[in-house]
C-alpha cells in the first residue's frame, strides 16, 4: 500500500505545483495589464498622469510646450484627436487636441499657451505626477480610412468620402500643425500611399514657428512627394522665408490649381481658417473640397 500512497502523494504535489503556476502566471498578467499605460476609450474620461513636460519656444507671452502623458494611443486612426477636461468649482473646460503621435506608451501633446486660454492656462500649470481627464479617439474626420488618397468624415448615421485625392493642399496655423503632420507621416509610412502634398505653416513670427527642425525633414523623408512652405506675417531680418499672411497670390504661387483630384486640409485659429478658406474659393476651389480640421 505504501508504493500507491507515495504515488498519490507524488500525484498530489504535482498538482498542487501546476495550480501555483497558473496562479502565478495570471497575477502576473493581471499586475502587467493594469500597470502598463492605459489605454483610451472614447466614451468616456480617464485619469491619465502627466510624465514629462517641456516648454520648446522663445515666446514668453505665448510659450509651446510639449506635455507627455502615460496612456495608450496605439492604433489611432490619421485624423483623430483626444479630448481633455478639468473641473474648476462648478466650470467645466473641455479642448480638442490632436497628439504629435501615436504610441502604445504615451500620448504626447503640443500647446500654444494663451493667456486668456483656460485649459492650456491649466495645463501649464500642472507638475510631473498631476493628472488630467482625457479620452479618445474623438473627432470625424479622417485620411487613409478608406485607403490612400481618401478623406473621410465619419457621423453616426452616414458616411462622406472624397477618393481619387492625387495632391493635398494643407494649411497650417499654430498649433493647427498636428493633425496636417499626421496626414503627411501616414503618407511616408504607408508605402502604396504616392499622394503628394504641400504644406504652408503660418505664423506670426518666426519664435512661434513649432516643430521646424522636424518639418524640413518631411521632403527628404517623402522622396520628395511632400513639399513645405513657412511663413510668418511679423519677419525677423534673417527670416530666410515667406513673408505675410495666407493670401490668393500666395495660394497662387504654391498649390496646384482646383481639380477634382485635389483636396485641402486647413487647421489654426479661427480667423486664419475663416480667411484661408475664403481665398481658396475666391482662386475657384469648391468648399466641398475644403476639410476643416
Amino acid at each position: 500500500a505504501q508504493p500507491m500512497l507515495a504515488g498519490i502523494s507524488t500525484l498530489t504535489c504535482y498538482s498542487v505545483l501546476g495550480t501555483a503556476l497558473i496562479g502565478a502566471a495570471i497575477i502576473f498578467f493581471i499586475q502587467k495589464y493594469f500597470s502598463g499605460p492605459v489605454r483610451l476609450r472614447p466614451d468616456r474620461y480617464t485619469p491619465v498622469k502627466l510624465i514629462r513636460k517641456k516648454v520648446v519656444s522663445d515666446n514668453v507671452e505665448r510659450p509651446t510646450v510639449f506635455l507627455v502623458f502615460d496612456t495608450n494611443v496605439s492604433g489611432f486612426p490619421t485624423g483623430a484627436h483626444v479630448s481633455c477636461k478639468f473641473t474648476d468649482g462648478k466650470a467645466m473646460t473641455m479642448r480638442p487636441y490632436t497628439p504629435t503621435r501615436f504610441s502604445p506608451s504615451e500620448c504626447e501633446l503640443m500647446i500654444r499657451v494663451y493667456p486668456e486660454g483656460k485649459m492650456t492656462q491649466h495645463m501649464h500649470k500642472l507638475k510631473v505626477g498631476d493628472t488630467i481627464d482625457m479620452r479618445g479617439p474623438t473627432g470625424f474626420k479622417r485620411y487613409g480610412h478608406k485607403g490612400p488618397g481618401v478623406m473621410s468624415k465619419l457621423l453616426k448615421n452616414k458616411e462622406h468620402h472624397q477618393e481619387g485625392i492625387e495632391h493635398i493642399m494643407m494649411f497650417a496655423g499654430g498649433t493647427g500643425i498636428t493633425p496636417m503632420l499626421q496626414i503627411c507621416n501616414h503618407i511616408i509610412q504607408d508605402e502604396k500611399d504616392n499622394t503628394k502634398a504641400s504644406l504652408l505653416v503660418a505664423n506670426s513670427t518666426p519664435e512661434d514657428v513649432m516643430l521646424y527642425d522636424q518639418l524640413l525633414k518631411l521632403e527628404s523623408r517623402s522622396k520628395g512627394n511632400i513639399k513645405v512652405f513657412f511663413t510668418v506675417s511679423k519677419p525677423s531680418e534673417d527670416w530666410k522665408h515667406r513673408k505675410g499672411r495666407v493670401d490668393e497670390k500666395m495660394i497662387k504661387d504654391l498649390f496646384p490649381a482646383p481639380s477634382s483630384k485635389v483636396a485641402v486640409a486647413v487647421c489654426g485659429p479661427s480667423g486664419f481658417e475663416k480667411a484661408v478658406v475664403e481665398g481658396l474659393v475666391s482662386v475657384g476651389h469648391e468648399k466641398a473640397r475644403i476639410w476643416r480640421w
